[in-house]
């Protein structure tokens, strides 16, 4: 078996993973299935460090899983058209103009809705956290930062406006589809969930429902479940689903 081949197989069987995922849509269970595929794909990237030997040879380096994660979605989304009959186009990383969204889904040549998905939310935090942004503001004001928060969180929000304007889209066919919301809660923060939800609504203008997390556990590593063994699915990714299906 050559590379090609090797990774044509390694897609296909994330293809029969995702087909499963939509058929577990039927009974409520997609999100948590999600998570631990996450986990997995968390794991096979990390196959490298199987070769160390502390005399000879050493990894640290871990390929990012956000093109497979993606992949993934965009089947899911392709299965469950198939299955309700939505006559669905699904268009993954697809360039129209200068905008590509991570996920497009047209219908009857007309786009429907997209879907931008971030894996891991660390370098976008002020855009999530009120305390994040508040905390960098003040780095910025103090020159202790020559990053600005203000320009990341409007960089982000226009990104979606784009998506709006170049597609006709409402708003609340827009959804960002976060796993989990580690790397951005703090304990310190004294937050809850519903506090990020709603900031959220502010900074990216998109309705609060819109922000599609998988976890409810706002300290879940999934690059390190044994960390935080509870997963604690919410039911977020079913309720974009049953909205995507009526639209």
């Amino acid at each position: 078996m050559n590379i090609i081949e090797s990774k044509f197989n390694y897609y296909k069987f994330l293809d029969l993973k995702a087909q499963s995922i939509s058929e577990k849509l039927k009974t409520k269970s997609a999100s948590i299935e999600l998570l631990n595929l996450i986990i997995e794909l968390y794991e096979s990237a990390k196959a490298e460090l199987n070769f160390a030997n502390a005399d000879e040879f050493e990894s640290a380096y871990h390929s990012p899983i956000t093109s497979e994660f993606e992949f993934v979605i965009s089947r899911i989304l392709f299965h469950f058209s198939k299955e309700h009959k939505l006559g669905w186009k699904v268009l993954l990383r697809k360039q129209i103009g200068k905008t590509a969204p991570d996920i497009r889904i047209e219908k009857m040549d007309k786009t429907i809705a997209v879907i931008e998905i971030k894996v891991n939310a660390g370098w976008i935090q002020p855009f999530l956290s009120q305390d994040r942004f508040d905390y960098d503001s003040v780095r910025y004001k103090n020159k202790k930062s020559k990053s600005n928060p203000v320009d990341l969180v409007d960089k982000l929000k226009n990104q979606l406006l784009k998506y709006k304007n170049a597609f006709g889209l409402e708003l609340e066919n827009i959804f960002f589809l976060l796993p989990t919301l580690d790397n951005v809660h703090r304990l310190h923060y004294n937050k809850e969930l519903l506090d990020y939800v709603e900031y959220f609504e502010k900074t990216s203008g998109l309705p609060a429902d819109n922000l599609i997390l998988l976890s409810k556990n706002m300290k879940l590593d999934l690059s390190k479940p044994g960390n935080s063994p509870s997963l604690e699915p919410t039911t977020g990714f079913e309720r974009m689903m049953n909205t995507l299906k009526f639209l």
